[in-house]
């Protein structure tokens, strides 16, 4: 049974000349005319013939649907008038407002490091933000600008901010005619297809998104790319291992490779890719005119191009992003020693090889990399602790990080052979040297836990005071350099890899990596605990010296051995997954992945006086979206259990194409959002851009199956209809997207939702203020000075980047409350902080 061509020719579905494919009781043959399949014959089903995977249990089976696209002479019109709209839409006033906006303040600065070679660390991959840097430096950008805060006057700064957006926007531009490709691809005709890239071209979302500095709309671009070439691989699924089949093929695995090398976001299309290929080649097997040769050789294609390809790809754009980033900066103290010694103008550790009693070391957390234990004359203070001196973990390396290395409380070190070393499994104490306390432990709860296998790490000691049994630790050097003679048995700095265990409580010293309060200096607590892994119980000594040492004599010596570039690239995306995952904070326009799909809020992004940038999507292009997966879920369904009937709906002919094509994107949709709900870090709307998409296709393919079996003028009707609704609708958010001063009356008339926490009463009303002065912050943060710990005023680009302060800023942003509805009053307030996607390292 075959789909009905009167449909296909009537909405052009099937270009004449093109045949719909059928499978045989032996599967589709690759080439060469294949019989139909009779009633009640149960071959297996070829996904060959559709860009999509979603197979038909039945007692009779119908092929998907198949089409070569052949771009005619009217696609060629249309996708010219498509383009053009969208970059006139995107591009439209394009340097307003003139002010660093939102997460410019990060991604603007992270392109003049780039041009700057000065390393930085981010959560994301690198190519988006290296484009914008190329962009930057063909417009003229220095990389002097800091784009240290929201609302920094770009055209006083001489900042090309303009050319820099306009990357963005093009890419944006480009996914609406992509859009149109991959409908015509799937087999729909002009009208859908046109439609399509219509609802792409005036989602508010996208379009504001895409007019800024920001990642999401190159993810978005090499996202829509991969899916059109993926969907272009299956129009020529019948000339296997030709030019054409492999060229689409390998673009496939090249524009996901960069998706993925853009955001993390885009790691979804390999669960969208890979069910897509293990159907098909699923489906192969049952084939019997392939040969086990041949079905290896498509197995190995597609593990080459869909597996190898992104692989390499993302991996190639890591070696230009280090081969830029050469000269060390204020973000390699989040590095490891290994890594950081491979930046230019990194201070080249060398130190004693040999660790004694008596000798004076500096112990670094080998694998958290949240730096050196530390101690200092201030006590605790939290209820569960002793009020002794605090011990703790500090990124900077100072006086009050050594430590002396002494004999276990009540034993002595016969020294008078020469100095004796530490070896595995050796009883020792270890004290602070400029306070002279040992580092010690006792039944006390340390400050960030109640934990019952968790103590408190304190300095314990005072004149006259030899110390007693709770200052003694065993090491146990777990590892040793395996170049390295005796590292394994003998403490020796950088090359063993050692825990300290506590001898009466039997407990690890441990790196929490939990930030403690500010009267611990907001450094980050450590304690002691049991039955921990060696992952955050591990150390080493970084520095070693004894006062003792001959002078003249040979000392062995130890240093750091930089990475290789796959190491760098390895520990680099360890810290991006460890920085991820501790990314949880309050930001007021976070949002969670069950209000994404029906708008429950927006996000501000800038307000000035009478305007705002306010990121909300084309409501009913969301709402439409979200309610066209639902028919597509039912549908999908109610067929399933008629088919068990023996009943088999045709859908007005548009079976196989519907189910094929918006199952497949449906998947996509799946596989791109329900993720998010195993994400316990801070979210925003704006990951679920590359999922809307998706449900953008699955909308227009939903609304050609509604009007598949109207007549051609009502048909039109219908499509026009839905045009004008949502060019009503992007018109009436377009004040929001473009910073266009509006009425209050308009704002108040746009609330179409009460969570919609627009400030119309100040920030965009009648109201326009005088801006008043910016005040000085006044923030505090621990740095060394003179090897004390001393509260001093934070640098403005520390300011700028901590996710807990931001610069003070004239700008009427609504707060939520938790209802949405809470709007901040007209007077001196803190700018919105910016995402705090790219601020997790200010947390290591």
């Amino acid at each position: 049974m075959t789909v009905g061509m009167d449909q296909a020719d009537r909405h052009g579905h099937q270009p004449k000349g093109h045949s719909m494919q059928s499978a045989s009781p032996r599967g589709r043959r690759e080439k060469g005319a294949v019989p139909k399949i009779s009633k009640g014959d149960f071959a297996p089903k070829d996904t060959e013939n559709s860009p999509a995977v979603v197979s038909i249990e039945s007692f009779e089976y119908t092929p998907a649907y198949f089409a070569r696209w052949k771009v005619s002479a009217s696609d060629l019109m249309l996708l010219l008038v498509i383009s053009m709209a969208a970059v006139v839409v995107r591009c439209y006033k394009l340097s307003n407002p003139a002010n660093v906006v939102f997460d410019e303040v990060h991604f603007g600065k992270f392109a003049g490091k780039y041009l700057n070679s000065t390393y930085f660390f981010d959560l994301h991959p690198p190519l988006a933000k290296m484009m914008f840097a190329a962009v930057g430096r063909l417009a003229g950008y220095d990389g002097v600008f800091d784009f240290k805060s929201i609302g920094l006057d770009y055209i006083a700064a001489n900042v090309p901010y303009v050319a820099m957006r306009l990357m963005p926007a093009l890419l944006g531009a480009a996914t609406v005619p992509a859009t149109y490709a991959t409908v015509r691809a799937c087999g729909y005709a002009m009208d859908t297809a046109a439609l399509a890239a219509l609802l792409v071209c005036v989602e508010n979302g996208l379009v504001t998104q895409s007019r800024l500095i920001l990642l999401d709309s190159p993810l978005v671009f090499f996202t829509v790319l991969t899916l059109l070439c993926w969907s272009m691989f299956w129009t020529v699924q019948d000339r296997p291992f030709s030019r054409v089949w492999w060229a689409w093929l390998l673009a496939t695995g090249l524009t996901m490779g960069c998706a993925a090398s853009c955001k993390w976001v885009a790691f979804f299309l390999i669960p969208t890719i890979g069910l897509s290929t293990l159907h098909d080649l699923w489906d192969k097997i049952a084939d019997q005119s392939l040969s086990p040769a041949r079905w290896s050789m498509h197995f190995g294609a597609r593990a080459i191009a869909l597996i190898c390809m992104p692989v390499a790809v993302y991996i190639g754009w890591f070696y230009v992003h280090f081969a830029v980033l050469s000269t060390t900066g204020g973000d390699a103290a989040a590095l490891s020693p290994e890594f950081q010694v491979t930046l230019d103008g990194a201070k080249q550790m060398v130190t004693d090889r040999d660790v004694y009693y008596g000798s004076e070391i500096r112990m670094r957390s080998t694998n958290a990399r949240s730096g050196f234990l530390h101690s200092h004359l201030h006590p605790w203070q939290h209820d569960k602790g002793s009020g002794q001196q605090q011990v703790t973990i500090y990124s900077y390396a100072d006086a009050n990080n050594v430590w002396v290395v002494e004999p276990a409380y009540n034993r002595t070190v016969d020294t008078s052979q020469g100095l004796v070393p530490v070896r595995n499994g050796d009883v020792l104490r270890l004290r602070h040297k400029t306070t002279g306390r040992f580092l010690h432990s006792h039944d006390k709860r340390p400050a960030m836990s109640n934990d019952k296998n968790k103590f408190e790490l304190s300095g314990y000691g005072f004149a006259n005071f030899s110390g007693d049994s709770n200052d003694n630790f065993r090491v146990d050097i777990l590892e040793g350099d395996p170049d390295i003679q005796g590292s394994a048995t003998e403490l020796q700095s950088i090359y063993s890899r050692f825990r300290l265990v506590h001898t009466n409580l039997h407990c690890m010293v441990f790196n929490s990596r939990k930030k403690l309060p500010k009267w611990a200096f907001e450094q980050i607590e450590v304690n002691c605990m049991r039955n921990c892994l060696p992952r955050m119980s591990t150390w080493h000594v970084e520095h070693a010296f004894h006062p003792n040492t001959t002078a003249g004599a040979p000392v062995r010596k130890a240093s750091y051995r930089p990475l290789g570039m796959l190491g760098k690239i390895w520990e680099y995306n360890k810290l991006m997954a460890d920085s991820n995952q501790n990314l949880i904070g309050d930001h007021p326009f976070a949002a969670r992945p069950q209000h994404w799909p029906w708008l429950r809020r927006g996000t501000a992004y800038w307000g000035g006086p009478g305007r705002l940038i306010y990121q909300l999507g084309n409501p009913l292009i969301w709402w439409g979206s979200l309610a066209a997966l639902a028919v597509f879920a039912t549908v999908r369904m109610v067929l399933f259990l008629l088919d068990k009937r023996r009943i088999r709906l045709q859908l007005g002919g548009q079976r196989n194409q519907y189910i094929s094509g918006a199952g497949f994107f449906a998947l996509a949709w799946t596989c791109h959002y329900v993720p998010f709900f195993l994400m316990g870090r801070e979210l925003f709307t704006h990951h679920y851009f590359p999922a809307l998409w998706m449900a953008i296709i699955v909308m227009a393919f939903t609304v050609d199956l509604v009007t598949c079996r109207l007549p051609r003028l009502l048909r039109s009707a219908v499509y026009v209809a839905v045009a004008a609704a949502v060019l009503h609708a992007f018109h009436t958010f377009s004040y929001i997207t473009y910073a266009r001063t509006w009425t209050k009356d308009a704002c108040l008339r746009a609330k179409w939702l009460p969570t919609w926490d627009l400030d119309c009463e100040h920030a965009i009303g009648g109201l326009k203020g005088t801006v008043p002065p910016v005040a000085e912050p006044v923030l505090v943060d621990s740095k060394p000075e003179n090897g004390v710990d001393q509260a001093v005023p934070k640098a403005a680009d520390q300011v700028s980047n901590d996710p807990k302060y931001v610069q003070p800023e004239f700008i009427n942003l609504p707060l939520d409350n938790g209802s949405g509805n809470k709007m901040i009053q007209p007077q001196l307030v803190q700018a919105l902080p910016a995402d705090n996607d790219d601020q997790a390292h200010n947390e290591l």
